[in-house]
């Protein structure tokens, strides 16, 4: 009994880790982005001061906002689907078997993806590039590419998993239903 609840305990502070991550990264991104926009456009309206390294930032901080984004979509499974299939089939048994495909289309596609991540991710450490304006070292925003990747192919396994266990409770459903 006492292996089951520590697994549970650490299943738990697994998902409140990816919580923490997905909510935090993306406030901090959001606001380190605004934040910088809105001063370099008050400086430069009020001083006439243009900073080239403050859009340099922001650019950066948005990729790490879209990027957490993607995977927020992921865990509540809000992403952009073709939903007028949706009204063309009557079988719910259907529409979970079309959802199953879809999702294993999408986790292959976010598989795909984030290997090429890690890849490009690696590939800028060895080379050592930095930004050229804000001398900041890359590999800082190439792993918002492996985290938000990464993140979506964890959310997007889970929904697949239920939905298959979705489609094992509809066993005795008729395929016509």
């Amino acid at each position: 009994m006492k292996k089951n609840s520590t697994i549970s305990s650490l299943y738990r502070i697994f998902w409140k880790l990816i919580d923490v991550i997905e909510d935090w990264g993306s406030t901090i991104a959001f606001i380190v982005m605004i934040g910088l926009v809105n001063l370099a456009i008050l400086l430069r309206i009020t001083i006439n001061f243009e900073s080239s390294a403050w859009e340099e930032i922001a650019r950066f901080a948005s990729i790490w906002l879209y990027m957490l984004a993607i995977a927020i979509a992921a865990k509540e499974d809000s992403h952009l689907r073709a939903g007028f299939i949706d009204n063309l089939i009557k079988s719910s048994k259907i529409k979970i078997i079309l959802e199953i495909l879809f999702k294993l289309i999408g986790l292959i596609c976010i598989a795909i993806f984030s290997y090429w991540s890690i890849m490009q991710f690696r590939w800028t450490i060895s080379t050592k590039q930095i930004s050229l304006v804000s001398r900041m070292d890359m590999w800082i925003v190439y792993l918002s590419f492996v985290l938000g990747s990464i993140l979506a192919a964890i959310h997007n396994l889970t929904h697949l998993i239920k939905t298959i266990n979705k489609f094992k409770n509809l066993k005795g459903v008729n395929v016509n239903e």
